[in-house]
């Protein structure tokens, strides 16, 4: 299997999981598969937004799916499904 395959089936997954907001939705939708580097998923912790950086302790929101995708040539990041702690 592709890394294309397997994260569309990661997305997929996620999708069936996870409840996300219309945006993230939507961006999910919008993203090329073709364009995304790797897909990060944590059930303890989360994810800067900013940085895309883990941090294993909770803070007030956490982040619990992390995409890198290129954009333009650029490395970006985006994450996803804020929980509060």
């Amino acid at each position: 299997m592709n890394a294309t395959a397997k994260h569309l089936q990661t997305i997929n997954s996620i999708l069936s999981k996870k409840q996300l907001r219309k945006k993230e939705f939507q961006f999910l939708n919008r993203i090329n598969a073709d364009h995304i580097r790797s897909i990060s998923v944590t059930t303890d912790g989360g994810f800067d937004p900013e940085s895309g950086e883990f941090h294993k302790e909770d803070r007030p929101l956490n982040y619990k799916i992390r995409l890198k995708y290129s954009d333009s040539g650029n490395l970006r990041i985006k994450c996803l499904h804020a929980e509060k702690a």
